[in-house]
């Protein structure tokens, strides 16, 4: 179901609010098979979230992981957010592609990932277009088995033919 804004944010300011601890930290924003209409918060809705954040929580917020961000995303952010979003939030944000390069910041373990999260990371491991909205083989062909095949009839006369100097 879709998420609005004015969820998101009560859901972000009772964990801020409750379960954080004393200094630095950041979020993890997973985008995961996110299409634009569905659980997508938009940069009007993170920037009115980061406006209404106390300054303590700000200046505590060191960084926001955008997990699997797409190109529409990035392109989006990289044009408009500079504009709708203030330099605050906009210079924090760090965009990743695949988990693995999650845990060179943080300790596997630290945070939970939604086992949605991991199937997605494991068909863009396999197929990595599909990060900039490319699907290179819709009907999965890759996944059937290779026959031999035979590159020309002349193959065999590149091997044993001498090259002279």
């Amino acid at each position: 179901p879709v998420v609005g804004g004015e969820r998101l944010k009560k859901y972000l300011f009772y964990k801020l609010f409750t379960e954080l601890q004393e200094g630095p930290f950041c979020i993890v924003y997973m985008h995961s098979t996110v299409q634009k209409e569905d659980n997508s918060p938009g940069l009007t809705i993170l920037r009115w979230i980061y406006e209404e954040l106390p300054s303590y929580y700000k200046d505590r917020l060191r960084v926001v992981y955008f997990v699997h961000p797409g190109l529409r995303s990035r392109v989006l952010m990289a044009t408009l957010g500079r504009l709708f979003l203030s330099g605050g939030i906009y210079w924090k944000i760090k965009y990743v592609s695949r988990l693995q390069y999650l845990w060179e910041d943080i300790k596997k373990g630290e945070v939970e990932i939604p086992e949605l999260v991991q199937e997605h990371d494991d068909v863009l491991e396999h197929r990595p277009l599909t990060d900039y909205g490319i699907e290179p083989d819709p009907l999965h062909l890759t996944e059937i088995p290779s026959m031999g095949y035979s590159f020309g009839r002349y193959e065999g006369r590149w091997v044993s033919r001498e090259y002279s100097s």
